[in-house]
């Protein structure tokens, strides 16, 4: 199956620049990575906090729609308790239709307890919520008509979309972090450092179990993607790419760290402890090179760290997040132009070199 290349971005605010301009910068460097090979764009959800502009995935990515051709639209991921399901499906349908269906979904409940309180439900309650909205809305992208029949949380009158739609039986569906959600669930899956051989084993496991029960989900991908998401920095020296890159880091982890516990970040007299939680200890606390969630160096670097993922054969699919924390748009435009120019060619090569024997 061929490589494809990915970014991933929550769209934060910048305190020096007006929102739109924010906007303006990303949809920019979409395009010029649609232009450079990239396959796909994927978008956080958050509300309430520094660590998203564009809390409503759906109208950023029909603004996108509409300036790229090829690229895929895939929120990763939708936190589906955070919507009306009505709402949700209509708001998704008119993205399928006005991207000509590069619409996929990237869907799950949510890491945020204020957010769930913001709207009103129990945080304890969002997983059961979230697979009754997915499963209502998978049903509603087969019929056309969404229903809230067998619904514990959710009560409303039929909706028929009046239009038809792009992808039939529905979008292909990704899930974030959780391998034991995705193999399950069949779904694509994104994992945030290098992809190793159990999580790999053991989503294929998964997988190839969900194959056989009747009803499974994403029955229309037969190949799935198995994506390593991570931060990139390429700079002139390795030492100048990890010191940049820890820098900027230190400020996209606080906003991550501001999104855990019960309270908004406006209302926070200091930073929620996250100790006690080994994921976000492993994605907050520790070295982000030592750990593998950045990936930095000089393109030759870079490159070859990617090079060897590849021959590995672990990970079909490589994310790039791309920017995050305080980047700057003359940093993000260089390690982009950087990764188009060396890196995806060199990754070609291999594909190419393989496919020989």
């Amino acid at each position: 199956m061929r490589i494809e290349f990915g970014i991933f971005d929550h769209v934060e605010a910048q305190q020096d620049k007006p929102v739109e301009q924010v906007y303006e910068e990303r949809i920019a460097t979409l395009k010029r990575a649609e232009a450079g090979g990239f396959h796909a764009f994927h978008l956080a959800e958050h509300h309430g906090h520094r660590l998203s502009t564009t809390p409503t995935a759906a109208v950023f990515l029909a603004a996108l729609a509409r300036e790229t051709t090829s690229l895929k639209l895939i929120p990763t991921v939708i936190c589906l308790p955070l919507h009306d399901p009505v709402r949700l499906f209509e708001d998704l349908a008119m993205v399928d239709v006005l991207s000509h269906g590069r619409l996929e979904l990237g869907t799950g409940k949510g890491i945020t307890p204020f957010e769930h309180l913001q709207f009103g439900h129990d945080p304890d309650e969002a997983a059961a919520r979230a697979t009754e909205i997915q499963m209502m809305l998978l049903r509603a992208w087969e019929t056309g008509i969404m229903s809230c029949e067998g619904s514990q949380y959710y009560d409303f009158l039929e909706l028929k979309l009046p239009f038809e739609l792009k992808q039939k039986p529905y979008p292909p569906l990704w899930t974030a972090g959780n391998v034991v959600a995705a193999g399950r669930g069949g779904h694509n899956f994104v994992f945030p450092y290098t992809m190793t051989e159990e999580i790999r084993a053991r989503y294929d496991e998964l997988r190839a179990a969900s194959r056989l029960v009747p009803g499974h989900q994403n029955p229309h991908v037969t190949e799935p993607r198995i994506a390593q998401c991570q931060g990139v920095v390429i700079a002139g020296t390795d030492r100048e790419a990890e010191d940049l890159g820890r820098a900027i880091w230190a400020d996209y982890r606080e906003s991550l760290m501001r999104a855990h516990g019960r309270i908004p970040p406006h209302l926070q007299d200091a930073v929620p402890d996250v100790l006690d939680n080994p994921v976000a200890k492993a994605q907050l606390v520790l070295d982000p090179v030592g750990t593998g969630l950045l990936v930095c160096g000089t393109v030759e670097t870079v490159r070859n760290y990617y090079v060897e993922q590849a021959r590995r054969g672990l990970a079909n699919y490589f994310i790039v997040m791309l920017p995050f924390g305080k980047m700057t748009a003359e940093q993000t435009q260089a390690t982009l132009d950087a990764f188009i120019g060396q890196v995806i060619p060199a990754v070609r090569e291999v594909e190419t070199s393989t496919a020989r024997f």
